[in-house]
Formats: C-alpha cells, structure tokens, sequence
C-alpha cells in the first residue's frame, strides 16, 4: 500500500466525522411502523449500529495516526481500511432501503389515492341510478 500524508489522513478525517454525523442521525420509529415491519426496523438499527461503531473506530484510528507518525507505523493500513470499508457499506445499504423505502410509500399512496377516487365514482353513481329510479 502508498503511503498516506497528512492531507489523506485530513480527508479521511473529514469523511469519517460526515459519515459519524449520518449515521447518528436520530431515527424514530413509530410503535405502529414498528409492528408492522419489525424485521425491517430491526435491520435498519443493526446495520446503523454497525456503520456507527465502525466508524467510530476508523475515525480514532485517522486521528490517531495524523498527530503520531511513530504510531501510524504501529497501526496497519488494514485496520482503518478495513472498518471505513464496512462503514461505507453500511452508509449505501442504509441509502438504498431509505429510497426504497420512500418508494413504497409513494406506491402506496398513489394506489389509496386510485381506490378513493374509485370508490368516489362508484358512490356517484350509485347516487345517480337510485335518483333516476
């Protein structure tokens, strides 16, 4: 591997603390959401919880090696590597469910929206036939 100088471990640094603020976003979940989709909201922490703790370990291993060369020779590339890389991914699985998520809910109420406006029609004109008769 290169060797990194003190502008990398700076961008780095600057990558982890934004990615730290993402993920310590404040989630809530509604008891109604989450008895509904459990499973989900379960993966969600968990994954979120991951990507924390891994970045949170990434970022003290930057910091560390930005202000003690001798120690950035102790550490291994690998152990920042390897921590930022399941942070990132879990950023990405995380970006990838909320869109999907809004999706569905986009679907959803497009589908509620088509089914009121049906049975609004129907109502009509079922006004309609029994005003005629």
């Amino acid at each position: 591997m290169r060797e990194l100088g003190s502008e990398e471990f700076g961008i780095m640094l600057s990558f982890f603390a934004v990615l730290l603020l993402a993920f310590a976003a404040n989630f809530h979940f509604s008891r109604k959401a989450i008895r509904r989709h459990r499973v989900a909201a379960l993966g969600f922490v968990l994954v979120s919880f991951i990507g924390e703790i891994a970045t949170v370990i990434a970022l003290v291993l930057t910091w560390v090696a930005l202000w003690s060369p001798h120690a950035w020779e102790a550490i291994d590339d690998l152990l920042v590597l390897g921590p930022g890389s399941i942070a990132l991914l879990c950023a990405v699985i995380l970006t990838f469910e909320s869109v999907y998520a809004r999706a569905v809910h986009i679907l959803r109420l497009e589908r509620e929206d088509r089914l009121a406006e049906r049975t609004e029609r129907s109502s009509r004109t079922t006004v309609l036939v029994a005003e005629q008769n």
